[in-house]
């Protein structure tokens, strides 16, 4: 019988809420990665910034010290497509989160490992990438741990739930509804204007952040048959019928 495990909704939800605040493509990775703690427990991470030739732009460090950073890049630049820390794809899979775990020990050896990750004492990472919306890597995480063996599958499942909201959301900065420094021209609280109640607009909230309304329900701590009742009524207000029609009247667009 296959473990079950407690998908812990209202931290993702703090997690994705504190992340959704930040403004600037930059500010967002740096929360997303600084905060991913709260989801899963790590020791060790990093996020690189990339351009849409993959080409390394900016980078965030937790806990590693600047040295091991350059020696990873000095691998980038010569191993463009085996970069496994990271596992940066070319594209995206259409509606599913890169989200991947690699347990170090079971890894062919090789100058990689042995000078990169052994050194640093690297038992396992969880890697994630956000894409733009051509489905380009622009963003790609490691959380690294020196001593459990291992993410856990709850862990996993709960940065799958957390990825694909943050995935959603940091596309925003790739579309003409933000402007050239990353500030939204137009914010969900402008719908306030429709006359939503303030559960309403937690729900729309939601909803714009990649949840499905079984899930708003869980973090909301209602029924299912209330969250879609609230849906229906937000959907009316609006004049949309579907949940993307929902993100582009939140984000200000035309379509």
């Amino acid at each position: 019988m296959a473990k079950r495990f407690t998908v812990p909704w209202e931290k993702i939800y703090d997690y994705t809420m504190e992340c959704g605040s930040k403004h600037d493509p930059h500010e967002f990775v740096v929360a997303a990665l600084e905060e991913a703690c709260g989801i899963v427990p790590y020791d060790q991470g990093l996020v690189f910034l990339l351009d849409e030739r993959r080409r390394v732009r900016g980078q965030h460090l937790v806990n590693i010290k600047s040295r091991w950073s350059t020696m990873y890049l000095e691998y980038y630049s010569h191993l463009e497509s085996t970069n496994r820390t990271l596992d940066v794809e070319a594209h995206e899979a259409y509606g599913v989160p890169l989200v991947t775990q690699i347990i170090w020990k079971d890894e062919p050896l090789t100058e990689f490992t042995t000078d990169y990750i052994m050194a640093r004492g690297v038992k396992c990472s969880l890697a994630f990438v956000f894409f733009d919306m051509n489905g380009l890597p622009r963003a790609a995480f490691s959380l690294d741990r020196l001593h459990a063996p291992r993410f856990t599958e709850g862990e996993m499942a709960a940065m799958r739930f957390a990825v694909a909201q943050l995935g959603n959301l940091y596309k925003n900065f790739f579309v003409d509804a933000f402007d050239a420094t990353g500030r939204k021209r137009a914010d969900v609280e402008s719908l306030a204007m429709a006359d939503l109640t303030k559960r309403e607009r937690e729900v729309v909230d939601l909803l714009c952040a990649g949840l499905s309304p079984a899930h708003v329900a869980k973090t909301l701590h209602i029924s299912a048959s209330t969250a879609y009742k609230h849906i229906t009524h937000i959907y009316k207000k609006l004049g949309v019928s579907s949940q993307q029609e929902l993100l582009v009247r939140a984000l200000g667009s035309k379509g």
